[in-house]
């Protein structure tokens, strides 16, 4: 018992000690969980700026009933400023769904992406509005020439 509790202090006096930056402590973290999930989890800056979302949510689902694999990830685009979703959002949503098949490299373990656009209210956020789109990721890997 004795041992323990020398090694805590111990612990608390290494750690307290050490100028760690907390950014590249962030960094670090970000690094770890992409080498854990996969290489290219966390969306681009180039998915993000491509609809000036202010935030993005990645679920991941795989599923087997009956012996079907029943798999697909589900990214949530929050609040895009782009003036284009008004008009063009299948576009937008099938170009956001080729860039992210192309840059996550577990993609292939899934049959489809879903991309959600969420829009809030600003001034009541319980408000929203919420469109989905569907793609077979085999179709989006086929894809020689992304949409522009």
């Amino acid at each position: 018992m004795m041992k323990r509790f020398f090694f805590f202090p111990l612990i608390l006096l290494i750690l307290g000690s050490c100028s760690c930056d907390p950014e590249k402590m962030m960094k670090g973290m970000v690094w770890g969980l992409n080498k854990m999930a996969g290489e290219g989890y966390f969306p681009s800056e180039e998915i993000l700026e491509f609809g000036e979302f202010e935030r993005v949510e990645v679920n991941m689902n795989r599923t087997n009933v009956d012996g079907k694999n029943y798999s697909y990830v589900q990214l949530r685009f929050f609040n895009g400023k782009n003036p284009n979703l008004q008009y063009n959002q299948e576009n937008i949503a099938l170009r956001c769904a080729e860039l992210y098949a192309q840059e996550y490299s577990k993609i292939k373990n899934y049959k489809e992406i879903q991309i959600v656009f969420i829009q809030s209210d600003p001034i009541n956020p319980d408000n929203f509005a919420m469109n989905e789109y569907s793609f077979n990721v085999q179709d989006l890997l086929k894809t020689e020439n992304p949409t522009l």
